[in-house]
């Protein structure tokens, strides 16, 4: 599973910044794509509008459309056309996904709000074979135009890819906060024992809440392991990925077993009181590595409106 990978030596905000420019430039790189999907339907349907039409006779109009090349031409165009209308979808989905949105000035390039009329003319009646000489440059300009439908559908399948990767990483990533609206009674670091009231080394945040209130999956993963868990009473632990887990003990009740995967947010637990505890609280750990890290600097933000308790 994929996850991103956070220097221990990094502050907080400075990383959460990293990650988000990162994101904002693919946006970028999404809108990119729509705008050129849109030129492409603004030049494509501009050049269909403008098109030279001659009257022909019914027998001319016959006699063209019935050649090969005409009727393989036409053949072109009616499949560029169905592609043009599947990348507007596929490049608006792609941009809604990256938290964007087509300008109206991109949808009025393509077509889509532009005042037009006339009255609707078969194909077939209106002599668009024959209104189409055969020309090479037209050839040519056909399948110039179908290059660059190639080159952009690899493009935002490329963009795709990367979205589920971010949609993924989002998903793994720890930094929700797992007790909703609670306040931190006991930081990462050194404190006083609550039992023998010596300095000693605390390796997560305590977060007290009602006995049974929902404990929350931090970030999506595997469980790996819940069930009773020394001091910490019945406890389980995440697996995010990459080395990257999260432990939530002093459970009263587990809502998990191991091996199964759960999602952001999930209710996994219900806070209680078991093992060495003082009273109803969450006890959260990340670990990187096997090894216990502050968890400020995976939650980042969201400490900020739950602040140690004085």
């Amino acid at each position: 599973m994929a996850f991103v990978v956070v220097s221990a030596g990094t502050v907080t905000h400075s990383k959460l910044r990293a990650v988000r420019a990162r994101w904002l430039a693919m946006a970028g790189a999404a809108c990119a794509l729509v705008l050129v999907a849109a030129g492409l339907a603004a030049g494509y349907r501009l050049g269909l509008a403008h098109a030279p039409y001659t009257a022909v006779s019914t027998a001319s109009a016959s006699h063209g459309f019935s050649k090969p090349e005409v009727r393989a031409l036409v053949d072109r165009v009616a499949t560029l056309s169905g592609r043009l209308t599947q990348l507007e979808g596929e490049a608006a989905a792609l941009a809604q996904r990256f938290g964007s949105s087509v300008s109206a000035e991109g949808r009025a390039a393509a077509g889509e709000s532009r005042p037009s009329g006339g009255p609707l003319l078969p194909v077939a009646s209106a002599g668009l074979a024959s209104a189409m000489p055969l020309l090479p440059d037209e050839r040519l300009g056909i399948a110039r135009l179908e290059r660059r439908f190639d080159a952009l559908e690899h493009s935002i399948a490329w963009l795709g890819d990367v979205a589920a990767e971010r949609t993924v990483a989002q998903m793994a990533f720890p930094y929700r906060l797992p007790v909703a609206g609670s306040r931190i009674s006991s930081s990462y670091g050194l404190r006083h024992d609550p039992f023998t009231g010596r300095l000693a080394r605390h390796t997560g945040l305590d977060i007290p809440a009602a006995h049974g209130t929902p404990i929350l999956a931090s970030g999506g993963g595997r469980v790996v392991s819940a069930g009773l868990r020394g001091a910490y009473g019945r406890a389980v632990v995440i697996d995010h990925g990459g080395g990257l887990a999260t432990l939530y003990g002093h459970a009263s009740k587990l809502l998990v077993r191991p091996g199964d995967v759960v999602m952001p947010n999930e209710p996994i637990a219900l806070v209680g009181s078991t093992g060495r505890s003082t009273g109803p609280h969450l006890h959260f750990e990340v670990l990187r590595n096997g090894k216990r890290v502050e968890p400020s600097q995976y939650l980042g933000r969201v400490l900020a409106s739950a602040e140690p308790a004085r």
